[in-house]
């Protein structure tokens, strides 16, 4: 089933391109795209475009904003005070506990907290909840959070279509 999903996002991308790979990390960086894996999806996107330096900086860029905005739709739900609405949709699964983990994370560690915790699965941008709660400052956390992400994924994309272009 995943497999199926992933070659159907990736036929998406490689028709439309650029605005429907934007579109794709909104949604994952707002929850939705989740069931979608980007160290499966970005680096599957730069082979099969064949992309140059310049393309995969584009990639990046474009994957990266798009997260970012995503992560902010869930900022903004949660400063309007109802973080129940991004519990509550079938979309969306949070385990109990990860939301008190990310809130404990930005309380002890601030921005620092945002930029390491988008580094890690399951736990990446949940810290956008109590960022929202507790009105962190948007210009910082936009600055950890893009910074944070842009490292992620060009990570990924270097390890994996480095290591497909040693093998053929």
């Amino acid at each position: 089933m995943l497999d199926a999903l992933i070659d159907a996002v990736l036929a998406l991308l490689l028709y439309v391109g650029l605005p429907a790979l934007f579109v794709l990390f909104v949604l994952k960086g707002a929850f939705v795209g989740k069931p979608i894996p980007t160290t499966v999806l970005l680096p599957g996107y730069v082979l099969a475009i064949s992309a140059d330096r310049g393309e995969i900086a584009l990639v990046l860029l474009v994957s990266s904003v798009g997260y970012v905005v995503g992560q902010l739709v869930i900022y903004y739900l949660a400063r309007r005070g109802d973080p129940s609405v991004i519990q509550s949709s079938p979309r969306v699964n949070i385990p109990p506990g990860r939301i008190d983990q990310a809130e404990q994370w930005l309380e002890r560690y601030g921005g620092i907290g945002v930029f390491v915790t988008n580094f890690v699965p399951y736990l990446r941008g949940l810290i956008f909840i109590p960022a929202g709660i507790v009105s962190y400052p948007v210009p910082w956390l936009v600055f950890f959070a893009f910074t944070s992400t842009l490292i992620y994924h060009t990570l990924i994309v270097a390890v994996a279509v480095g290591a497909v272009r040693m093998i053929f």
